[in-house]
């Protein structure tokens, strides 16, 4: 009946709107509804290496090349595992799936952050993953020291409900999620292989608010991951074993406490 409901308030929706963008905000309404069926909110964040890029593409401005097969890989794991999964991608908010203005970027991000509210509303686990910077001098941070990426886990302490802080407890010091992909040769970021590293965060602050819990997981320095295994393929091989047992804590997390 649930989802009987959710169906026809799309459908009536959907109808509401002009010939010109009613594909696109039946997307956009359909991801929204269906966040009260899913259990884990897999998020890439950044744009596409062939979109605008304002500040938005990760890692040398191609950081969805390594997310995108990461978080498909995971997405098995979780479905497998009897879980119902959504992959939320900011190109998808918008009409032909093409950001290429600064207009359709904001509309574009906006309607991303409609889908993490509805999945806060919803009590779903929200995981975004990452690959990280490689190495970035103090200089051109204006800091006091050098950025070495690598991985960890990011949590926005303006967001963090009480299931945000167990789940990165659980990912980073009872599942051991980063000394698994260290054991691959991926470095993980100096300081923090059994601690949170706070940052702000627009998709965090948002999503941190869950009951169902939300993290950012950094898989690694991607430069390093070329480096060490050559292409996106081998990478996501060898970080599988890592992926196997988040899966499996996501699963057991969301299980009824």
């Amino acid at each position: 009946m649930k989802f009987f409901l959710t169906a026809i308030i799309i459908v009536l929706t959907s109808g509401c709107v002009s010939n010109d963008s009613k594909d696109t905000l039946a997307a956009h309404e359909r991801a929204v509804a269906m966040m009260s069926n899913v259990d884990v909110l897999l998020v890439s964040d950044h744009t596409l290496p062939t979109h605008l890029n304002l500040s938005s593409g990760g890692a040398d401005g191609k950081e969805r090349l390594f997310i995108d097969p990461t978080i498909s890989s995971l997405n098995s794991k979780l479905t497998e595992q009897g879980l119902n999964t959504y992959i939320l991608n900011v190109e998808d908010m918008v009409k032909d799936g093409i950001i290429d203005s600064k207009l359709v970027f904001d509309e574009a991000y906006s309607r991303y952050d409609d889908v993490l509210k509805a999945a806060v509303n919803a009590d779903v686990t929200i995981l975004a993953v990452h690959y990280d910077a490689n190495f970035v001098p103090a200089h051109q941070l204006n800091a006091k020291s050098d950025y070495i990426g690598g991985a960890h886990v990011i949590l926005d302490e303006r967001a963090t409900s009480e299931q945000t802080l167990a789940l990165a407890n659980l990912i980073i010091n009872e599942a051991n999620i980063i000394s698994l992909l260290a054991q691959t040769g991926l470095r993980v970021r100096p300081g923090y292989d059994k601690k949170i590293r706070y940052q702000a965060n627009l998709t965090l602050n948002i999503a941190g608010h869950s009951r169902g819990g939300a993290a950012l997981l950094e898989i690694g320095a991607q430069t390093q991951a070329t480096e060490l295994f050559g292409s996106v393929e081998n990478t996501i091989r060898a970080i599988d074993p890592a992926l196997e047992r988040l899966a499996k804590v996501l699963t057991d997390f969301r299980k009824p406490r």
